[in-house]
């Protein structure tokens, strides 16, 4: 099925947002809240000659928090300036961190909270009864933290590993509802926010906001895909757990992307309408058809697997920054194994003639390898070649393949190099290590950063 002759889109508009500018964001928001702090009577607590160090930590960790949440929904918004500047990988990485920081200074609000508390309440029994349900708002922000505290604890990598991908997304969904619980009593019992009318309109307005871009901007290009799917067009069988699914239709022309790019599938049948994952493409899409190559090791992955000429299938995307301009005219290697072949075959149809790129191939057997005819042709073609790294990984111990020495000997030079690596994380963090160990720099080394 090779499709290098296949015309390819023009480049997808770069975003004029560079990805140091989402740091400065982050920066001021974190300014402008320990500078609200600060003026709302902060400065007054560190001044205070008893000490109010439990206050002090209260109230700001609480602030904090907030901050925090308010950051991390805005990356999981999906805005298109965001997500061309660094990825939607980073953007959820991003999102992880954030909110395990915002976890870590929601415990500390909380126990500095009824600490601080003790002495006026009676103790820290009446202190945690009247902060759960006996003072106003309080029943509420136990709630929203609760639920907060869920979503942190099955976002944890062990715990999340165990969990479908489609429960672990329903309760994170209910973070929305945590959040929203918890606000009421910041700006009613609150040092900062109490008693300002005008600081708590301020407060309340920027959350909403931030509430607003996150469901729009997630929720609109959901039902965008569902109410405008591609339908599956062409299905082939490429090894015995991989097939590949062409999608098109009259609505294909509306999906502008790259060769390197993902897209979000949803199979818009009955039982698998509410399921979601990233599939990469793995033919550079052409403005009327998408193909995504699939193995089957998954439920979502299997069920798609098993698609019918005439399905429906909602697509959100392209999404993705790892495609052709990443190597800015220098030779490019791919590192891919797994799965991972799909964006190497798409990309490979989008490089410019003569630019000999080098494509290792990580697999147990050579049959295991979807798309390798025609990967071996377009490399080929480009003056390249193709070579592939074969066998169990217990039988690669002692001449591991992506050794420095290994490398270099595949690749020769590499002071005008740039690599392209896609496949499991186990992939990407020996072929990353081998790859800077050989001569590359790290911002010669691009790959989708695992995000789920």
């Amino acid at each position: 099925m090779i499709a290098s002759q296949t015309p390819v889109l023009p480049p997808v508009r770069a975003s004029r947002v560079l990805r140091v500018d989402l740091v400065s964001l982050a920066w001021a928001m974190l300014v402008f809240a320990i500078g609200l702090w600060a003026v709302r009577g902060g400065l007054d607590l560190l001044a205070h000659p008893s000490g109010q160090w439990w206050r002090i930590s209260a109230s700001l960790s609480g602030m904090l928090a907030t901050l925090c949440a308010v950051y991390g929904l805005l990356l999981t918004a999906r805005l298109r300036w965001m997500e061309r500047s660094s990825g939607l990988d980073r953007l959820f990485v991003w999102h992880r961190i954030s909110g395990d920081a915002m976890g870590v200074v929601l415990v500390v609000h909380v126990l500095t909270s009824v600490l601080a508390e003790q002495k006026l309440r009676g103790g820290i029994k009446n202190s945690i009864l009247d902060m759960t349900g006996r003072e106003p708002y309080m029943a509420l922000a136990a709630v929203g933290t609760a639920l907060v505290g869920i979503v942190i604890i099955t976002s944890l990598r062990a715990v999340r590993q165990r969990l479908s991908y489609e429960t672990w997304y329903f309760i994170h969904l209910t973070v929305y509802f945590g959040l929203a619980l918890s606000l009421a009593h910041q700006l009613t019992l609150g040092s900062t926010l109490a008693g300002s009318l005008a600081l708590q309109a301020t407060w309340t307005t920027l959350v909403s906001l931030a509430f607003a871009t996150a469901l729009l901007g997630r929720w609109w290009k959901l039902l965008r895909s569902v109410a405008r799917p591609l339908r599956v067009t062409a299905i082939q069988r490429e090894t015995d757990h991989t097939v590949s699914i062409v999608l098109g239709g009259r609505n294909a022309a509306r999906i502008i992307g790259e060769a390197g790019q993902f897209v979000v599938l949803r199979m818009l049948r009955e039982r698998q309408w509410w399921k979601a994952n990233p599939f990469s493409l793995s033919a550079a899409p052409d403005g009327t058809s998408l193909r995504v190559t699939v193995k089957e090791r998954g439920d979502a992955s299997g069920a798609l697997s098993k698609v019918r000429i005439g399905d429906r299938i909602a697509v959100e995307g392209p999404y993705g920054v790892q495609t052709v301009s990443v190597f800015e005219g220098k030779r490019p290697v791919f590192i891919a194994g797994g799965i991972g072949i799909a964006p190497v075959c798409a990309i490979l149809q989008a490089l410019p003639m003569e630019t000999r790129p080098l494509v290792l191939l990580r697999a147990r057997r050579v049959e295991d390898i979807a798309l390798l005819d025609e990967i071996t042709a377009l490399a080929e073609r480009l003056g390249g070649g193709v070579r592939t790294l074969l066998g169990p990984t217990a039988s690669l111990r002692g001449r591991d393949p992506f050794s420095a020495p290994a490398l270099r000997g595949a690749i020769g030079d590499t002071s005008c190099v740039a690599a392209h690596v896609c496949g499991p994380p186990s992939l990407l963090r020996a072929a990353s290590s081998g790859l800077r160990a050989a001569g590359l720099q790290r911002h010669d080394i691009h790959m989708e950063l695992p995000w789920w």
